[in-house]
């Protein structure tokens, strides 16, 4: 790349002279030329600022958190005789916007350092005194404080970035003397736990948009004639979610910069390690264990909820598009969903179920009244969340009346269930489906099925993206949770006297 053409006055500025000597607190860079003599500090400033400039676009652009991987699991030592935490590999980002790489390890309790809920490094006595026991006990017999405290409190494992020196070198000096130095810098990262409720695990973090009422002008005011003819005031302009004002305002108060100055060092199994302890990433709540020579690390309580994660473009795509949403696969009566000619009533009626004559049950089980999810769904909340409307005619003054058909519970009895078939009353099936129902006869009806996805929750605690999509089959889903199917159909009139056997054998496809 061509360097610009600097031009220069033969007159010194004495302007100029004073802003050059003064300190550079947006970033300094070398400027090479012909003769320029580097030193050690030249090279510097050359790490300074690069590592500087990345630093603060993964600040400013990523954030912080886990960008991937930090697999955790429990393991035994054969060799140590002792239970390891074993972290797979992954990547990181701290609040200094330094990159915390894990190649893969295990750990130990004695591999890790203490810190409190400021993230200040503490002793282990200073961890016992926190829970209210006294040091100098016997670890083969613990009190039992110690003990029921364990059961209410977790360990929050964070990661830290460190670094340590690599490729020792002797140096000799003009005098002779000897002095030690090391060709490379190690970046590495470092363990950390902090006691915590083990219901704070899982604790939501707080918004860090923060939307007050917009008190100045929109960015774009409305079009002559899109609301009336008069000026549109302050109050009523149109404002998109999250407002140009909002998003302004918690850009310009935004501040990307962190306190990365902290390293200590620290003695580790292979040297003195340098830690950042105030910048970590929680990764997960683990539970301890007491061993015969102290604290051991127990199962994993919680591997995901401490964690702040930051969202890569191709996931927050898939968000978008609702890929972490549970939605309605298939249903009995799809074929029947929208269709434009009657369905025979015979036919209807062999949707519910068969009915053995001069044999009453209190309710059926349904045979095409059916549906399916694409994951477990909680039982528990499917119940109620199914609506079967029967519309009909009013003889004296030709009004649409519509009667709800009376579903008694779903089928499934499991808690997570990827299908759900309907019960009716037994009552209701053999006197009006499968008798002489004034309501069903002489004009054709219209049947509209419901199913409220703002009830039904999922294995993951997210409501089923029910939304339908036109005169679409399914299956369902617009990207966002909750939301509400309604399937309708025609029926043909019911044939006088009562039911017709039906020529169809088999169920609706």
């Amino acid at each position: 790349m061509n360097r610009p053409t600097t031009y220069k006055s033969h007159t010194s500025s004495t302007k100029g002279e004073c802003c050059t000597e003064s300190k550079c607190e947006s970033g300094l860079r070398n400027n090479y030329f012909d003769g320029k003599r580097l030193t050690t500090d030249s090279f510097s400033v050359e790490q300074t600022y690069m590592q500087g400039r990345r630093h603060l676009l993964n600040r400013a652009i990523h954030g912080w958190g886990v960008v991937y991987g930090y697999e955790l699991s429990q393991s035994y030592s054969q060799r140590s005789g002792t239970t390891e935490l074993k972290i797979g590999p992954g990547l990181a980002l701290d609040k200094c916007g330094r990159e915390l790489l894990e190649t893969g390890t295990s750990i130990q309790f004695e591999d890790v350092i203490l810190v409190d809920g400021d993230y200040k490094r503490i002793a282990l006595d200073d961890l016992l005194k926190s829970i209210e026991v006294m040091p100098g006990f016997s670890w083969e017999a613990p009190p039992k404080k110690l003990i029921d405290a364990l059961e209410k409190k977790c360990a929050l494992l964070s990661v830290h970035y460190a670094e340590r020196d690599a490729s020792h070198v002797l140096i000799e000096d003009r005098c002779r003397c000897e002095r030690d130095e090391w060709d490379h810098l190690c970046e590495t990262v470092y363990y950390s736990i902090q006691l915590i409720d083990c219901n704070a695990c899982c604790k939501p973090p707080d918004c860090e948009l923060q939307c007050e009422c917009a008190t100045g002008e929109c960015c774009e005011e409305p079009k002559e004639g899109e609301i009336g003819p008069d000026p549109v005031p302050p109050a009523r302009q149109w404002h998109q979610r999250g407002g140009c004002e909002c998003l302004c305002h918690y850009l310009t108060t935004l501040t990307v910069g962190s306190e990365c100055d902290t390293l200590c060092e620290i003695e580790g199994p292979c040297g003195n390690v340098r830690v950042d302890s105030q910048n970590g990433v929680p990764l997960a709540c683990i539970r301890l264990e007491i061993d015969k020579c102290g604290f051991a690390f127990g199962p994993v309580s919680d591997a995901c909820g401490p964690r702040r994660l930051i969202k890569r473009n191709d996931l927050l795509f898939d968000l978008i598009r609702g890929c972490d949403l549970t939605y309605i696969k298939n249903y009995g009566w799809k074929a029947w969903h929208r269709h434009p000619d009657p369905i025979l009533f015979p036919d209807f009626a062999d949707a519910f179920a068969q009915v053995t004559p001069g044999v009453h049950e209190d309710e059926y089980v349904t045979r095409d009244f059916w549906v399916e999810f694409s994951r477990p769904v909680r039982r528990e909340t499917v119940k109620d969340s199914f609506v079967m409307n029967i519309i009909t005619v009013e003889g004296d003054d030709w009004w649409w009346e519509t009667s709800r058909v009376p579903i008694t519970n779903i089928k499934e009895t499991e808690d997570l269930i990827t299908r759900a078939t309907i019960k009716v009353d037994g009552t209701w099936l053999e006197s009006t489906i499968r008798g002489n129902s004034s309501r069903l006869q002489g004009w054709p009806t219209r049947v509209e099925i419901e199913i409220r996805g703002d009830f039904i929750v999922d294995c993951n605690g997210q409501t089923v993206d029910a939304n339908a999509h036109g005169l679409s089959k399914g299956p369902t889903g617009n990207g966002t949770p909750g939301g509400t199917f309604i399937s309708t159909f025609p029926v043909a009139k019911q044939e006088s006297p009562g039911y017709q056997t039906s020529t169809r054998s088999k169920g609706v496809s």
